[in-house]
């Protein structure tokens, strides 16, 4: 059994909760508000980012998402691979994963968390900034013209088969949609594949969570969207 410590609007947990969905793995979930920096959480993680795992039989913590992932599939790797079935293919898996994680991660998500959620805990009353979240959503274009030229030859965004990849993108491009930024109507070919992501039941358990005092748009939970 495992202990994720996590929380619901932050993108690596959901990837990571996603992921151990998919392995099939049991675990407890440990809601964490990671900006009051518990001296328990800095204790496990002295970065004090989202998420960590603790693993009961052993005793151990793993931070990063990344780091989790790994440690759950060389644990588990009696189940479903989701890193890729070969080197070629692992290698694809990783690249992409580490594109969502930190490029489209610093280039958008991060923005549209800070203004639309996180600055109310960190600098107290705070009204978006409209230019912070223009840039974001500008950049949201660019990486979702890349994500629909992969999936010109890919029904998956690293192959024929779901992977990390799609974990880490779906991850953070339903954190953007939770509050409402993406024009769906411009992305046809990432929306058909966003559909599909979230048809898996692995995925609707995540677009379960609710924010207090922040409801998503309708279409937020709908795979006809």
């Amino acid at each position: 059994m495992y202990r994720l410590y996590y929380h619901p609007i932050c993108p690596f947990s959901r990837k990571v909760r996603v992921h151990l969905l998919a392995k099939e793995v049991s675990f407890e979930l440990v809601h964490e508000n990671f900006w009051e920096r518990r001296k328990e959480l800095i204790a496990m993680n002295p970065a004090g980012t989202m998420p960590v795992l603790f693993d009961n039989t052993n005793a151990s913590v793993i931070s990063c998402s990344n780091a989790i992932i790994e440690y759950i599939e060389e644990k588990h790797n009696e189940s479903k691979n989701f890193l890729g079935e070969n080197p070629i293919k692992k290698a694809e898996v990783r690249r992409l994963q580490d594109w969502f994680d930190h490029k489209f991660y610093n280039e958008i998500t991060k923005h549209i968390l800070h203004e639309r959620y996180l600055s109310r805990f960190l600098q107290g009353s705070h009204s978006p900034s409209s230019d912070v979240l223009r840039i974001a959503r500008k950049n949201l274009e660019v990486h979702f013209r890349y994500i629909e030229f992969l999936l010109e030859t890919r029904k998956y965004l690293a192959g024929d088969q779901i992977s990390i990849a799609d974990f880490s993108a779906s991850a953070q491009i339903s954190v953007i949609d939770y509050f409402g930024d993406i024009n769906w109507h411009h992305f046809q070919v990432a929306k058909e594949w966003y559909s599909l992501i979230k048809s898996h039941k692995i995925f609707s358990e995540i677009l379960k969570d609710r924010i207090p005092n922040l409801t998503p748009p309708e279409w937020y939970s709908k795979l006809d969207f």
